[in-house]
């Protein structure tokens, strides 16, 4: 039982040193406030632009019957 006490308190101190290391670190990588413009050339590939044939006209059937219920479809919704 001592020794758990005495392994969790070593972990505790361990790292309430650790974090601000680590949170200076982290600022350190961060990205700085300022920023610089830079020009950058920007290329300008042109694209071939075609028609796109129209859709397909929509089947006139507004339910598309089944087997199960073939006997309820008109003559030109069924298959």
């Amino acid at each position: 039982m001592r020794s758990t006490v005495t392994v969790f308190a070593a972990l505790f101190a361990a790292s309430l040193v650790a974090t601000p290391i680590v949170i200076s670190a982290s600022n350190a990588l961060a990205t700085p406030d300022h920023t610089d413009v830079v020009a950058m050339p920007a290329s300008v590939t042109p694209i071939e632009v075609a028609a796109v044939p129209a859709p397909v006209q929509a089947e006139t059937c507004m339910r598309k019957v089944r087997v199960v219920y073939a006997g309820y479809a008109n003559d030109t919704c069924r298959r």
